[in-house]
């Protein structure tokens, strides 16, 4: 038994086998104790706080679950101190950082204790040794302003909105993803606070275990309260746009997005395509393209690998900035005022190996599908979606030790999201995209073109057990390692219910 290893089961901190069966301690009792941990400071909040709404608001309202309290610390120690309470008397509990999950009960709990880490969003950048240090409760669009004026950025949320902790432990997609790889292996330590209330410092060279671990392992190991992250050069210019394109060109914009996926992507990594179509209502289906470059850009002469998309080769294009010739922080500032906050959302993805008659059959699957039943829902909106993932964004992973996804061939993340107004829409839309999914998986199966990942930060709650699993057996059985050495007890399993789990935990 390794030394550190000891340490942890011979804490006292640590319960007892029998604790593990006991019933959950009444979230009332908990709220009560943990407020008691902080006598005179105002950090717990039950239902009838002023700032209770406020604190659990989330991006979409399919992702609202009501806590009995919300628990908002202003540094480790006070997670350190909220940790070992739960731990100790059985509390089950939740963690905020953005709140942006698409799943009831990932970023929240019903009736049990939320700790939402938005008061610890801070940023510091280290001109002598690069790294950027990040807080656990950031968003992206504070992060990327604070270090704009050293010319320097870090990989990081599309949608600035978005918070630093779930995209980061989930992978990141980001828009130097072909370049550098997955944002989370541009983690080069981080600070977090485990179950039995030590909070360590992993890095490459210290815990370098649980570090890989967290690079997709998502919330099972701790509450990490600060990212330290390498930064990239962000001196020049940074270009957001969309490229429109009607139904009738759907079958070159597909070629040209299958020449881009299977190797057109590795020529010019400062080029970043989402490939989607979208059907508002009962308005015609419109293919759209969101692009990014990271330099200059002149629409009237586009790099080449950006030229068919321009030059008519994609019929009737139609152009629109949402950040011309500016910074990483207008462009993904600019996504987030685009997609905006409110409507009822969901989202469910799988991937796929690119082939163009594939993505030909899959339109058309999902057109069949999309029927008129579904289109006239009030605020009825349908995104099909794919991205590739790159030799060269792959190799750029590799080379920076590594994460827990398990990818070793290109593929594209493939997803659908719906939007929609009304809670009483709920259960037929989400039936909807789960057949449209399994539909999916059928046609890309029997094409030999299924790829076995799923991406976390795109899964839904339908998937909650076959997420991880999808990393392959490697990464499975490397992250059970980690979780019975760093969380032995199952804290942030037993005690925190949401979330993508590690199979046995």
């Amino acid at each position: 038994m390794s030394p550190y290893k000891s340490i942890l089961l011979c804490s006292g901190l640590v319960l007892t086998a029998q604790a593990s069966v006991l019933q959950f301690t009444n979230p009332t009792t908990c709220c009560s104790l943990l407020d008691s941990k902080f006598p005179g400071e105002s950090k717990v909040f039950s239902s009838t706080a002023l700032e209770y709404e406020a604190l659990t608001f989330y991006w979409t309202p399919t992702a609202q679950v009501l806590p009995r309290c919300v628990f908002t610390p202003y540094n480790t120690n006070d997670v350190k101190k909220a940790v070992k309470l739960f731990a100790r008397r059985n509390c089950q509990f939740a963690v905020r950082g953005g709140g942006h999950s698409y799943n009831p009960g990932w970023a929240g709990i019903k009736k049990g204790v939320l700790i939402s880490l938005g008061n610890m969003n801070h940023t510091t950048y280290n001109a002598g040794t690069g790294l950027a240090t990040v807080d656990g409760g950031s968003r992206w669009t504070d992060v990327y302003g604070d270090l704009l004026p050293y010319n320097i950025t870090v990989l990081g949320g599309r949608n600035s909105d978005l918070g630093v902790g779930g995209y980061l432990t989930g992978g990141g997609i980001s828009f130097y993803a072909n370049k550098e790889g997955w944002a989370a292996d541009n983690i080069e330590g981080v600070e977090i606070v485990l179950g039995n209330g030590t909070v360590i410092n992993a890095s490459k060279t210290q815990h370098s275990d649980l570090l890989r671990s967290v690079k997709g392992g998502s919330n099972n190991f701790g509450i990490i309260t600060k990212f330290r992250l390498a930064t990239v050069n962000a001196t020049g210019l940074f270009n957001g746009w969309y490229m429109r394109y009607p139904f009738a060109s759907t079958d070159s914009y597909l070629a040209a997005a299958e020449s881009y996926c299977n190797g057109g992507v590795d020529t010019d990594t400062r080029s970043h395509i989402i490939f989607s179509a979208s059907i508002v209502g009962m308005g015609n289906m419109t293919n759209v393209a969101l692009m990014a470059y990271d330099g200059a850009l002149d629409p009237s002469n586009p790099p080449s690998v950006l030229g068919p998309f321009f030059d008519g080769t994609v019929a009737n294009p139609t152009f629109q900035w949402f950040a011309p010739n500016g910074t990483i922080k207008s462009a993904t500032d600019g996504l987030r005022d685009a997609q905006g906050s409110g409507n009822r959302y969901t989202m469910t993805t799988l991937s796929i190996r690119v082939e163009l008659s594939l993505l030909k059959k899959l339109r058309k699957a999902w057109l069949e599908m999309t029927t008129t039943d579904l289109r006239v829902i009030p605020g009825f909106l349908v995104q099909f979606a794919f991205q590739p993932v790159g030799a060269t964004w792959i190799a750029a992973s590799a080379a920076k030790g590594g994460n827990s996804m398990g990818i070793t061939e290109p593929l594209a993340v493939m997803w659908i999201q719906l939007r929609w107004d009304n809670q009483s829409d709920d259960a037929q839309l989400l039936q909807y995209s789960r057949r449209l999914i399994r539909r999916f998986e059928k046609i890309a199966s029997r094409a030999g073109k299924l790829a076995s990942f799923r991406y976390l930060n795109y899964g839904d709650r339908f998937h909650k057990d076959d997420i991880i699993p999808s990393y392959g057996s490697e990464s499975v059985t490397r992250l059970q390692s980690a979780k019975e050495l760093y969380d032995p007890d199952n804290v942030f399993g037993r005690l925190v219910p949401g979330g993508f789990k590690i199979p046995g935990y």
